[in-house]
């Protein structure tokens, strides 16, 4: 009797934990929608708003965000249907639709992403010619190429049915289970390996090149800085032992504070490019390889793959967060609207400071460090135009601030090539 009662409440517990857990799934899910779509849309809405932001390197970023935009309205919010409810609860017609921008804008994502980062290598290599390479119409021509390029390996052949085997005869992108529909996208192997290597595998190639060029360039920076100042250093202790002013000492301590900065900077470089490659890998190369591996031998379990194909929509989800995270120009402008970020007011210099960097007289090292970081070889032509003239270090024009390129400013200074980060 106890056995004959004990299976309908077994029954009931089921149903009641079936429906927790989905309700949890939900928030979640919701979550992380939200987060995607109100920090994309923030992003753009900084960049439109705020005249400081508007230049060409960004107009890459507000490609990104549209393209992690879209992913948090148009993709993200069917997926979740499909996962709560176990089947496609839309129209049937819709299926092939959403799929079609399921892989645009998740290929738009990652080919922005394959964009950003040449407009990087490009700002750090060659800064004094990046505004003559890099113009709007070039920068727009990218962007529009990217879009281009995802829209031809998503909607032509999803379409078309190139995505499938010609064996396959079942309703575009809809798999009967039962009395069911499933909205999954099977695809052959032909159009797996093609539609990968386009959208992932070379723009993955692509960006990790160019990253580590970056990082091998500011290395290269940071060790000729650390070179400058052992040179200052030695010439130093070189010279006659004579009582020094207060202002050459606080001159050495100076230089010594910014080699000393400048290498934390090219440390806090290596960070950044490491965790932002991390995180792309880890978002999309477990996603790419299973359905790779699923076109080949169909043994991937559903569950498996809705997972790693939200692991993807994730790095929707973390691109607004990391990009600006280090990016200056982004944390003050966010900083006049949302109180916590902003950042505590720079201390002001001493009456001893101002007097040093306003005079003409004494040792100023730490000021030369600053305002005169090794030139490319394409800024020393003009000074190798006389015959038997040195290369020498030339010093920044007057009035000219002491801010580096970074890895991530907006747009290069004009005389100084540091590779600081913010």
């Amino acid at each position: 009797m106890e056995g004959g009662l004990g299976s309908p409440n077994a029954s009931v517990l089921g149903e009641h934990s079936l429906l927790a857990g989905s309700s949890w799934l939900a928030a979640f899910l919701c979550f992380i929608i939200l987060l995607t779509t109100a920090g994309n849309f923030l992003l753009i809405l900084l960049i439109v708003t705020q005249r400081s932001l508007r230049n060409t390197s960004n107009y890459f970023l507000v490609s990104l965000f549209m393209s992690d935009l879209m992913v948090g309205l148009v993709v993200m919010p069917p997926a979740m249907l499909n996962q709560l409810y176990g089947r496609w609860v839309l129209r049937g017609d819709l299926c092939s639709l959403w799929a079609s921008f399921d892989v645009m804008c998740c290929s738009a994502s990652i080919l922005n992403l394959c964009v950003i980062s040449l407009d990087r290598y490009l700002l750090i290599t060659s800064p004094l010619r990046y505004k003559l390479r890099m113009t709007s119409c070039r920068a727009l021509a990218l962007i529009l190429a990217a879009w281009t390029l995802a829209a031809l390996a998503s909607f032509l052949p999803i379409k078309m049915g190139w995505h499938q085997l010609e064996s396959e005869v079942r309703a575009l992108n809809v798999t009967g289970r039962g009395d069911e529909e499933q909205c999954r996208l099977l695809v052959s192997l032909p159009y797996a390996l093609v539609a990968s290597c386009l959208t992932f595998f070379l723009p993955s190639a692509a960006i990790s090149f160019t990253y580590c060029r970056i990082l091998l360039a500011a290395r290269k920076q940071a060790v000729q800085v650390a070179s400058l100042a052992s040179n200052v250093a030695t010439t130093d202790e070189a010279a006659p032992q004579v009582p020094r002013a207060p202002s050459q000492l606080l001159a050495g301590n100076e230089s010594r504070r910014f080699t000393n900065k400048h290498s934390k900077k090219a440390l806090k470089a290596s960070l950044t490019l490491g965790i932002l490659l991390g995180m792309f890998f880890v978002a999309w190369l477990p996603f790419f390889v299973t359905n790779v591996a699923q076109a080949v031998c169909g043994c991937v379990p559903a569950g498996f793959f809705d997972v790693l194909t939200w692991l993807g929509y994730c790095n929707s989800t973390m691109n607004p967060i990391i990009y600006p995270l280090f990016m200056r120009d982004f944390k003050r402008a966010m900083g006049k609207f949302l109180p916590c970020c902003r950042r505590p007011a720079e201390p002001r210099p001493s009456a001893i400071s101002m007097s040093m960097r306003n005079s003409h007289s004494g040792p100023r090292a730490a000021a030369s460090l600053k305002n005169v970081l090794t030139l490319q070889a394409e800024t020393d032509s003009a000074d190798s135009g006389a015959p038997g003239s040195e290369r020498r270090l030339l010093p920044a024009r007057p009035g000219a601030g002491a801010r580096s390129s970074g890895l991530w400013d907006a747009e290069p200074p004009d005389t100084e090539l540091g590779t600081a980060v913010a």
